[in-house]
C-alpha cells in the first residue's frame, strides 16, 4: 500500500512539473521577446519593451549596394574637403602627394600651405630615391662661414630643359630654374637629400645628399649623354 501511494505521489509531481513547463513555454510565445517582471504576489506584470515576433523574418538594416556605398563615400569625402581644417586633416592623415596637391589647389592661401608644400617636396624626393636614379655631383663650398646658421646655394642650369631641384631636410624647398639661368636660395644648415629632374621621359632623375655648414655653395648641372655634371 505504501509503495502504491509513493508511485501515485511521483506521478502527480511529474504531472505538475509538466504543466508548469507548458505554462512557461506558452508565456514565452506570448511575450515574443518582451521583458516580463514578476510582481510581489507572484503574478506577471505587464510586459515592457517592444514586442518581437520570433516567427517573422528579421528586419534587415545597414545593407547597401556597391553603388550606394560608393555614393556615401563620395559624400563623406566631399564633407571632409569642404573646409580648410578638415581638408588639412584629411591630407595629413592620407599623407600622399595627391592629397597635399589637392589641399594646395583648393586652399592656395591656406594656413597649412607651407607645411603641405614642404611635405610635397619630401615625398617627391622619396620617390626619386626609391626608384632608378643617377648620382648628383657634390657642390663646391666656395666660401665657408662657421658662424652662420644658414648656407647660400647657387645653381646654374646648363641643360636645355627647365630644371627642378628639390631639397629635403630641415627646411624642404623646391626651385625651378630656366635653361641657361642661375638661381640662389638660402637654407638652414644641416643634412639634405637633393633630387634634380627635367621634363623628359628619356632623362632619368638624379639624386644625392649634402651637409651644409654655413657660407656659400655653388654647382652647375649639365646633361651629357646619360649623365649629369
Amino acid at each position: 500500500m505504501a509503495r502504491r501511494l509513493l508511485v501515485i505521489l511521483i506521478l502527480l509531481l511529474g504531472a505538475q512539473l509538466l504543466a508548469d513547463a507548458q505554462s512557461s513555454v506558452s508565456l514565452g510565445r506570448e511575450a515574443k521577446g518582451r521583458l516580463s517582471i514578476p510582481a510581489p504576489n507572484g503574478s506577471m506584470e505587464k510586459p515592457i519593451g517592444t514586442a518581437i515576433n520570433a516567427d517573422a523574418s528579421p528586419i534587415e538594416y545597414g545593407k547597401y549596394t556597391d553603388d550606394k556605398l560608393s555614393q556615401l563615400e563620395k559624400e563623406m569625402e566631399a564633407r571632409e574637403w569642404g573646409s580648410e581644417d578638415t581638408a588639412w586633416e584629411r591630407a595629413r592623415k592620407t599623407d600622399t602627394k595627391d592629397a597635399y596637391q589637392r589641399y594646395v589647389a583648393m586652399y592656395p592661401n591656406g594656413a597649412h600651405r607651407p607645411q603641405a608644400s614642404q611635405r610635397l617636396v619630401d615625398l617627391s624626393v622619396d620617390d626619386i630615391f626609391n626608384n632608378d636614379h643617377g648620382s648628383l655631383p657634390k657642390m663646391n663650398h666656395v666660401e665657408k662661414d662657421d658662424d652662420s646658421p644658414t648656407s647660400t646655394i647657387t645653381i646654374e642650369n646648363a641643360t636645355r630643359y627647365p630644371l627642378t631641384v628639390m631639397y629635403s631636410g630641415a627646411e624642404s624647398k623646391s626651385i625651378v630654374i630656366s635653361p641657361g639661368a642661375k638661381s640662389t636660395m638660402t637654407l638652414p644648415n644641416g643634412r639634405y637629400r637633393i633630387a634634380a629632374s627635367v621634363p623628359d621621359a628619356f632623362v632619368r632623375p638624379f639624386a644625392g645628399s649634402e651637409t651644409f655648414s654655413g657660407g656659400r655653395y655653388e654647382t652647375g648641372y649639365v646633361i651629357v649623354r646619360n649623365g649629369w655634371y
